[in-house]
């Protein structure tokens, strides 16, 4: 099958899932990946993906912002008024018509304006989530200057996304849904992740690992909330204990936290070799929809986690099953101090979290789901 690929960004590891859905995709078949880019790093992380040709749109942060602003009085998603750049639109058009492709594939909300400009060619479209639920969440529950967005943006974002719904366009999502609250033509697929054998002897200190994008408000607001409440009655009662915090871009907020106790790790080329430095992991988001990759990849390397209701809820793993559950701070504190000092607990929990990362988020998992979910936009042909 010959897919288009297309992305407001590059696929690469600060973007895990975009890069590993593409790379598992083009074991099958043929793709072209058309993105836009910002800077000279992103050109030269486009010429390394698995694909047949890679064209790329430059984008200004300054025209982009300004599309926002001149959205703001129309009933326009601003993430898609970010990224409606004319040149990615006719780059779209050219394609279609040069290389007549089997599939567009639009890659998250972003690039949902596009939907209409692919016909008469199929569109399925990774949403990855249905991202007007964690705007709403701001809206009710973060400071006022992401309140104000949550406030501006859900609605928007939600009037689109039932359009697609009603239209009938294929979407994909990484986190299966509640029963009862299924949506027509929209498939679960997973966010694959493969963790790399390297026989790295696991640690015996008490380490406590974070990972994730520190220019996210959930990660931010979330590891806040565990350095402020959590984590020093954490080293009271496990004297020794270290938190690495391995993020992109860490705001001084975190960086404020820097000691004996707390070491950071920014901008790292590859999040793997920290975890078999870790004996805990630790997934403190309290707003955000999908699966969290932070707890991917910690229970596919071996490592238990601690997490909160709603990141376990989406994710479909269970307290003392696969992961330890907090809802306050309490909850956290003992279950984190709790399992530094119980190898054996640790070792049971890691084990189940990673049988659990094989049978959903391994790349062999994922790309039967991923099978399913492009046969509705050509039947009979998911497979090259």
């Amino acid at each position: 099958m010959k897919i288009l690929f297309v992305a407001p960004w590059i696929p690469s590891k600060i973007r895990p899932r975009s890069l590993a859905l593409l790379e598992i995709l083009a074991k099958d078949h043929q793709i072209r990946f058309l993105g836009l880019t910002s800077s000279e790093e992103e050109v030269r992380q486009a010429r390394e993906l698995p694909v047949e040709s890679v064209t790329l749109v430059p984008r200004n942060r300054i025209t982009s912002m300004l599309r926002c602003g001149l959205a703001l009085p129309t009933r326009t998603s601003l993430q898609q008024a970010y990224a409606d750049v004319p040149r990615l639109s006719a780059a779209l058009a050219d394609e279609i018509r040069q290389w007549q492709p089997d599939v567009v594939h639009l890659n998250v909300f972003r690039t949902v304006h596009l939907v209409e400009r692919c016909a008469p060619v199929p569109v399925i479209v990774d949403l990855d989530e249905f991202r007007s639920e964690y705007y709403s969440q701001l809206a009710q529950t973060a400071g006022l200057p992401w309140k104000l967005v949550g406030r501006i943006e859900a609605p928007r974002m939600q009037a689109r996304e039932d359009q697609l719904v009603a239209n009938g366009v294929p979407l994909m999502v990484s986190a299966p849904f509640a029963p009862g609250e299924e949506r027509p033509n929209t498939y679960v697929v997973r966010s694959p992740y493969d963790h790399p054998e390297d026989g790295t002897p696991r640690t015996t200190e008490p380490r406590v690992l974070f990972v994730g994008r520190l220019t996210y408000e959930a990660n931010v607001n979330g590891l806040l909330w565990f350095l402020k409440n959590c984590w020093p009655e954490v080293t009271k009662r496990v004297p020794g204990a270290v938190l690495d915090i391995v993020g992109t871009d860490p705001p001084a907020s975190v960086q404020a936290f820097r000691g004996p106790s707390v070491e950071i790790h920014a901008n790292v080329p590859d999040v793997a070799p920290y975890y078999p430095r870790a004996s805990v992991a630790i997934v403190p988001v309290w707003r955000g929809t999908g699966v969290q990759m932070k707890l991917i990849q910690a229970l596919a390397a071996n490592v238990p986690a601690v997490t909160t209701p709603e990141v376990a809820r989406r994710a479909g793993v269970r307290h003392d099953q696969e992961v330890v559950v907090g809802a306050d701070v309490e909850a956290w504190v003992s279950g984190l101090s709790a399992l530094l000092t119980d190898q054996a607990r640790c070792q049971r929990l890691g084990a189940a979290g990673r049988r659990w990362a094989l049978d959903f988020h391994s790349s062999n998992a994922v790309r039967d789901q991923l099978a399913a979910a492009y046969a509705a936009v050509a039947p009979g042909r998911s497979r090259a």
